[in-house]
């Protein structure tokens, strides 16, 4: 629900050809931190050069291909939300720096634990012309409320009533207090739509024949199938502080890797978030254009699926955590892009809680280098016949992700564990994650994750929590902590109880193993500048930061 989607994009390497190239670059874990061409946060950007004119047209490719549908109420993936979020607007903003401030919402009052009031912000225009008003407002988060097939109704699982209370008023009522669901409004379950188009289209909106009808900097305009979407710019946008200096941006779905790369070095492609990883090298070569690396709540791991095997003993998934060379896998398999993580949930996202989660985070650091033989020590009091059960991981079948699974096989196979690899099409992977039937006793799975907004609550509501749409193995150890923590407002007393859940999840290492967290890139040609390199595409109007460099 959450994009857990891989970063490579074809499947360039078979699983015996990756099996040497793991092995020698995951190996026993020599070199120091910071080597090997590994990113550190003093070398990544949040904002690229901004641009000195304007551009008529470019192309940007959206690297998982052709969406299925550009209703925002439905989107929850790379492909629809990078388009998106240039298009269709939210009540607050997530900023490229990790924040959240006023959007369509200029300001809020939280009168009492059960009651968030919003003002709404006036002079915005539709594209049509027509005025934004509350009652759109109250419609759009009415429709997130009870739109059982859309992504976002979950976040509203505490609201008892949304109501129009004044001519630019929106009060929500709760059935108990909830600490995130204001945060969550920078996401979309916190977006604004008309009320009159989506009434007049119904389930055709976001389809290519009707579009969609928002309020962003840039507008629908055409969707030709197999090719592109088109998005216009918005003259009449209400937010003038952004410079808006592309006219016009056709989304191509270009999912080969050769063929992103080649349309990038031709300047046939303007530019693209996360580029193949294995073109990295020849880009940052390139006169073409310019690669940029910026922060992102990003992060590479496994899940448990299965607690009824193996995985469901906490000194094997601690041994099997131990043993894995993450510092190796970051270097080799996502060339230096990736890095260990101390936690579940990486820095990015910590959000209110930073204070409190940095010293945790620091006080259990590794450099994710593997210890096999602290992993066998935890093995020593495992029963044999659960020491015997077969622990199976599933990955897409995909260069990187492939590459990444004979890491943890050979990781396994070294502390004496019965490990099987199994690599499946990446067109059906993700019924492996959300598919009980297809997942079966599966006891792993790949996944590359990033939550709805800068939050720990968010990220560990999703994975960690009953319910929870990411959690696959039904995990329910912080569950009290989790409702402490969304009913208390005092930011810093909801931020103690944070560190519990994280201190808890950390040591019995479920229901997701730290892993590496990534860097985000962002490929910008010759002829513009401007977008942010920092992970903010999925929510946030990036595209209206580009402008021209004269080239």
């Amino acid at each position: 629900m959450h994009a857990p989607r891989p970063r490579g994009r074809t499947a360039a390497l078979a699983v015996a050809a990756t099996a040497s190239l793991v092995l020698a670059g995951c190996s026993g874990g020599g070199g120091t931190t910071g080597t090997g061409g590994t990113r550190t946060s003093d070398a990544l950007t949040t904002y690229t050069p901004q641009g000195k004119g304007s551009v008529d047209r470019i192309t940007w490719n959206v690297f998982q291909g052709e969406p299925q549908t550009v209703d925002p109420f439905h989107a929850a993936d790379y492909t629809p939300n990078m388009i998106n979020s240039n298009m269709c607007e939210t009540l607050f903003a997530q900023t490229p720096d990790f924040r959240i401030k006023p959007n369509l919402a200029t300001s809020y009052t939280n009168p009492d634990p059960k009651t968030w009031v919003y003002e709404i912000r006036d002079g915005v225009t539709f594209w049509d012309g027509s005025p934004m008003t509350a009652d759109d407002v109250v419609w759009s988060m009415n429709h997130n409320l009870t739109d059982r097939t859309g992504f976002y109704g979950y976040l509203y699982r505490n609201v008892a009533s949304i109501t129009k209370t004044g001519t630019s008023e929106v009060t929500v009522r709760l059935k108990r207090p909830d600490y995130l669901f204001n945060d969550e409004l920078a996401s979309y379950a916190g977006v604004v739509v008309q009320k009159k188009f989506y009434e007049r289209n119904g389930k055709k909106v976001g389809t290519p024949d009707v579009g969609l009808m928002c309020t962003g900097p840039y507008k629908f305009a055409k969707w030709t199938r197999g090719q592109s979407i088109s998005a216009s710019r918005y003259d009449g946008y209400w937010n003038k502080e952004l410079p808006l200096k592309v006219k016009n941006i056709d989304f191509t779905f270009l999912t080969d890797d050769s063929a992103i790369t080649s349309g990038l070095l031709s300047g046939q492609i303007d530019g693209t978030y996360q580029p193949p990883t294995a073109a990295l090298a020849q880009l940052k070569a390139s006169p073409a254009g310019r690669l940029h690396s910026g922060p992102a709540p990003l992060a590479v791991t496994l899940v448990v699926a299965n607690t009824k095997g193996a995985m469901g003993d906490a000194d094997v998934r601690r041994a099997l955590q131990t043993a894995i060379d993450w510092k190796g896998i970051g270097k080799q398999v996502y060339a230096g892009e990736g890095t260990p993580a101390s936690l579940q949930t990486v820095p990015a996202v910590y959000g209110f809680a930073k204070d409190a989660l940095t010293p945790y985070a620091d006080s259990v650091r590794t450099d994710g280098t593997p210890r096999i033989e602290e992993a066998k020590k935890l093995l020593a009091g495992v029963p044999a016949d659960v020491k015997a059960k077969r622990i199976s991981l599933v990955v897409p079948q995909q260069a990187e992700t492939q590459q990444l699974g004979v890491g943890i096989k050979d990781a396994a196979d070294r502390i004496g564990l019965n490990f099987k690899l199994n690599v499946v099409p990446a067109t059906g992977y993700s019924n492996y994650l959300y598919d009980p039937a297809t997942r079966g006793d599966t006891d792993l799975l790949y996944t590359q994750f990033w939550p709805n907004i800068p939050n720990p609550l968010d990220w560990l509501g999703i994975t960690a929590v009953s319910g929870g749409s990411f959690n696959q193995s039904g995990y329910s150890g912080v569950d009290a902590l989790y409702a402490k923590a969304v009913a208390e407002k005092d930011d810093k007393a909801r931020a103690e109880v944070v560190v519990a859940m994280e201190k808890k999840l950390h040591d019995e290492t479920a229901p997701m193993f730290p892993g590496i967290q990534l860097t985000n890139d962002v490929w910008l040609g010759s002829r513009i500048t401007g977008a942010p390199a920092a992970f903010d595409y999925v929510y946030y109007p990036w595209a209206a930061h580009l402008g021209g460099t004269g080239e």
